[in-house]
């Protein structure tokens, strides 16, 4: 679903196997309760097993979108137990006089706010609104939805700091023509659009509020636009950032932007809305994740096959960690101890200690019987929470 990675997607499709080389060896266990109609099918269980060591980390979950699968997977942070793979956005087909479900979701992006998740279902058109703790491992199906109806191909979006709206990225078909992107604003008392923000650049992709939510981030192909939240109107541009991707904000307001013609990380005065300085990281820099103490930015760098370490109080590159699968989502968990990288063309999703950069556990996700990707099991997003999912 990303179409600038392409290396290892080739090779993926030529029939050769990716392999992660710093991390451990992993085995699938798959039980599907007598069921074979759906990969995620009712009453699935499944393990990702370590043969080397295990996947540990804080307690808590992790909810990873799997785009090109139509659902998203909900995985035990503290031992990399996947407790279910769970559709979404998928609505039942219409005059079968069957239980047929269209599986059309194509979740590209996932927030989350308390208890509540957020998908941005690219291939309906819409928002997903998932109540967590309703979840049920029991049945793949049997989840409470609100899909809200937003523009053309969402791919992204973000809760403001308070949690009252969600902002989401509409990318328009890929025809050229400014005016198909947008920014839809949710509200999320009410689960319906309230505002709808044209664009005048085109293809949008990532957004991120500044700490009081007065401010938001989009990156769009023309740069990055600031938007005041309050008046929903623009209030800088800051262009020249070559096709700019992911954006990640710090307690203090400094704007870190994944360049990836140009292989680096800019940095934004919030005060002056310009770049103050650059980066230099590895090829085709994706998304970026703080630490939460603010100390840390880790930055995927997908066809670099690595992650760059990056400290904040020096705005320099301390050192790289090699994930091979073309790592594109990044995630910290919220005691800081652990860094869940997702790769895009691998479908394996690898798991740091960060205190000191070594990967201690991977697994596949979906339920594939072996680490792969292509058009299917995707880790595009990933968010963590300290609360457990249901039934785990």
């Amino acid at each position: 679903m990303n179409p600038r990675i392409t290396r290892s997607r080739a090779v993926i499709a030529g029939g050769s196997a990716v392999v992660l080389g710093a991390a451990v060896a992993v085995s699938l266990t798959l039980s599907d309760g007598g069921s074979s109609a759906s990969p995620a099918s009712a009453g699935a269980t499944h393990k990702a097993e370590l043969s080397a060591s295990s996947c540990t980390g804080p307690a808590g979950a992790a909810y990873i979108a799997t785009a090109g699968y139509q659902a998203f997977d909900a995985v035990d942070t503290n031992n990399c137990y996947e407790v279910q793979q769970y559709n979404v956005g998928d609505p039942a087909v219409p005059d079968t006089g069957t239980s047929d479900t269209n599986y059309s979701g194509t979740d590209e992006g996932v927030a989350i706010y308390g208890n509540t998740l957020y998908f941005a279902l690219t291939g309906d058109d819409e928002v997903g609104v998932v109540p967590s703790q309703s979840l049920n491992p029991k049945d793949y199906t049997d989840t409470p939805e609100t899909d809200v109806k937003v523009g053309t191909d969402p791919t992204n979006l973000a809760v403001t700091p308070d949690g009252s709206q969600v902002w989401v990225t509409d990318t328009g078909p890929q025809t050229g023509e400014p005016s198909l992107g947008d920014v839809k604003v949710i509200s999320t008392a009410t689960d319906t659009v309230t505002a709808t923000i044209p664009l005048p650049w085109t293809d949008p992709h990532a957004i991120a509020f500044s700490p009081s939510g007065g401010t938001a981030y989009v990156t769009t192909s023309a740069g990055v636009i600031a938007f005041n939240t309050a008046t929903q109107r623009v209030s800088g541009l800051i262009p020249g950032l070559g096709d700019p991707q992911g954006v990640t904000v710090a307690s203090n307001g400094t704007v870190y932007v994944t360049n990836t013609a140009q292989n680096v990380v800019d940095v934004i005065n919030p005060g002056t809305n310009r770049v103050a300085h650059t980066i230099a990281v590895g090829q085709l820099p994706w998304q970026s994740a703080l630490s939460p103490d603010g100390s840390t930015l880790y930055v995927a760098d997908s066809d670099s096959d690595q992650v760059s370490v990056i400290s904040t109080a020096t705005d320099k590159v301390t050192g790289t960690i090699s994930v091979t699968g073309d790592p594109a989502s990044v995630a910290v968990t919220p005691d800081g101890s652990r860094l869940w990288v997702g790769g895009i063309t691998s479908g394996v999703v690898s798991v740091i200690d960060t205190s000191n950069n070594t990967i201690v556990g991977s697994f596949a996700v979906g339920y594939g019987e072996y680490p792969q990707s292509g058009d299917g099991d995707e880790p595009t997003d990933i968010v963590m929470t300290t609360t457990l999912t249901p039934g785990h």
